[in-house]
């Protein structure tokens, strides 16, 4: 189902809401042709007889649904839980024992809406050297974006190859519920000749989608507005270059937002392209996504590093295997629990599962706990970690690569790493 097939734009989507339970056990047990039709939409014309695909696929589409379908349920919670725990996490560190400062800041932060940043650095305002897009999850969020990896929904552009489809929605590059919104976003060009003209620039900065393609697009332009506040800033600084970063999903944003911009053509924009660098990213494509982009983020030298902590996860998903198919590409900067980077193509234990990794793992969470007790004894007082941040070690020890995940690792890793194999930028 991920091979390209001529200039045909191709995409399968799960749809967990067209079926019940009884749907989904008789799709399971008895491979039911009906059933299984009403929770799969594709591009394809074998997406008929569902029957025929293989096992493994079947499965996946599967985990898919019920994950879906649970998320359903409990998304409100979590994700007032996941802003909750993500609040107090960072909260404490930055506050001490401050109870005043805590209740202040509390007011204070709770009013802010998560959204996609973008900073500007530089000394003097009218002398930009450097522009930095910081991606940080994007608003509006379903809640079954919070879980994305576990959904076997696609797009695949004949450029551009397979993409998550929950990443492309993030970045309001279509919805589900239009499939067509897809392909009218995904191919439209840049106006070239008016990139530097500033009589024409209002004409040429429009952030807002075609109007055929509904209401359901009219909030989702993350993509739209990102560029052209980057346009505005790299006309007005004819010096600057940006860079584009991220953490987590924010990190799937920030190299899917170059792609894109490829994609649409903007060759002026990318000739001031500076690097990417992401933190714990998760995978967006597959190989023919890869190919796609090393052309543009690899010559004359690397623009494109992908930074893993140890036993994180999220980079492990989703699954780099026969059905999934997805794959990594960019300089892989990989830093053990020591600190201690290595320039590799894949980082250990690229699906997250296997016996020889199990063991090894769970010791050296272990180590992670004890750790978090003595960082300041041994890097200094600025690293002491919280409680929270604490805790969240104490669940490492169920789940090693939840743990892993956090921040504060990468802010570490950077701050601490003992073997530069590679430049982190390349100025």
């Amino acid at each position: 189902m991920a091979g390209g097939n001529g200039n045909r734009m191709r995409y399968l989507i799960v749809k967990p809401e067209n079926g019940g339970i009884v749907d989904l056990f008789r799709f399971l047990v008895w491979n039911n042709r009906v059933c299984a039709s009403k929770f799969v939409e594709s591009s394809d014309d074998d997406v008929d007889d569902l029957t025929s695909w293989p096992k493994d696929h079947r499965w996946v589409i599967i985990v898919s649904i019920v994950m879906r379908k649970l998320i359903a349920v409990f998304g409100k919670p979590m994700e007032w839980a996941g802003y909750l725990f993500e609040f107090f996490l960072n909260l404490l560190s930055l506050n001490g024992d401050n109870l005043f400062a805590l209740i202040y800041n509390f007011f204070r932060e709770f009013q802010k809406e998560r959204s996609t940043q973008v900073f500007i650095l530089c000394d003097k305002p009218k002398d930009a050297d450097l522009i930095l897009i910081s991606f940080r999850g994007t608003e509006p969020f379903d809640a079954d974006d919070w879980i994305t990896d576990f959904d076997y929904s696609w797009y695949e552009f004949p450029k551009l190859g397979k993409v998550h489809m929950g990443f492309l929605e993030a970045l309001g590059l279509g919805s589900r519920g239009n499939t067509a919104t897809f392909s009218e976003l995904l191919q439209m060009k840049s106006t070239k000749s008016t990139f530097f003209d500033p009589e024409q620039e209002q004409s040429s900065l429009s952030v807002d989608p075609p109007k055929q393609l509904g209401p359901e697009m009219t909030e989702m332009t993350a993509y739209f507005a990102v560029k052209s506040k980057l346009r505005q800033l790299l006309r007005k600084h004819k010096a600057a270059k940006f860079l584009v970063t991220g953490h987590s999903l924010g990190g799937a944003l920030a190299i899917l937002f170059p792609t894109v911009l490829v994609l649409h053509e903007e060759e002026e924009i990318m000739q001031r392209l500076l690097g990417v660098h992401t933190f714990g990213q998760p995978r967006i494509g597959d190989r023919q996504l890869g190919i796609f982009m090393e052309a543009h983020l690899e010559y004359p030298e690397p623009k494109y590093f992908r930074v893993v902590y140890c036993n994180d996860l999220v980079p492990r998903l989703p699954y780099d295997n026969k059905t999934w198919l997805y794959k990594h590409f960019g300089v892989c900067l990989y830093f053990n629990s020591l600190y201690v980077e290595q320039k590799v193509n894949e980082e250990p234990n690229k699906n997250y599962f296997g016996l020889r990794y199990l063991i090894p793992a769970y010791l050296n969470a272990g180590w992670e706990l004890i750790r978090s007790f003595i960082m300041d004894s041994m890097y200094g007082p600025e690293y002491r970690e919280g409680w929270l941040s604490i805790l969240l070690r104490v669940v490492g020890l169920i789940l090693p690569g939840i743990s892993a995940h956090s921040p504060t690792n990468y802010v570490n890793s950077i701050r601490l790493g003992k073997m530069k194999v590679t430049e982190m930028s390349p100025l």
